[in-house]
């Protein structure tokens, strides 16, 4: 299975960057090896175009638009884990997922996740 995880820094035990779209760096898991990536994507939809490419299976993060939500499900083949919305470290997101403490989103509960989103950064939703 390959994660998805958008980081701050270029570095394992960074921790996870809030704003999937804006996200500098990005933590593409294979199977317990980590590799860091830099992210030259514009906004979200051009990330889930990217992570597709890579053949990203799920992808695990704290925020995200509408649009980039709707981009995965119109896809269709990655799913989306919740981190919570605390600052939090890669090497813990990666040991909650292995241990399913992770949240599974989807129609029924991502509302939370964009609302929080559209609350702290109104001005990212209109690309």
């Amino acid at each position: 299975m390959r994660l998805a995880i958008p980081v701050k820094m270029n570095k394992e035990d960074s921790a996870i960057a809030p704003l999937f779209g804006k996200a500098k760096w990005f933590a593409i898991v294979t199977d317990e090896k980590i590799n860091i990536i830099p992210n030259n994507q514009s906004g979200g939809q051009a990330v889930i175009e990217w992570l597709y490419e890579m053949k990203v299976d799920a992808i695990l993060m704290q925020e995200m638009g509408l649009n980039p939500y709707n981009k995965i499900k119109s896809l269709g083949t990655m799913a989306i884990y919740h981190t919570g919305f605390d600052r939090v470290l890669l090497n813990d997101v990666l040991e909650k997922f292995r241990n399913k403490e992770l949240k599974l989103l989807d129609d029924t509960n991502i509302g939370e996740i964009i609302k929080h989103h559209e609350k702290r950064h109104p001005r990212h939703e209109h690309h």
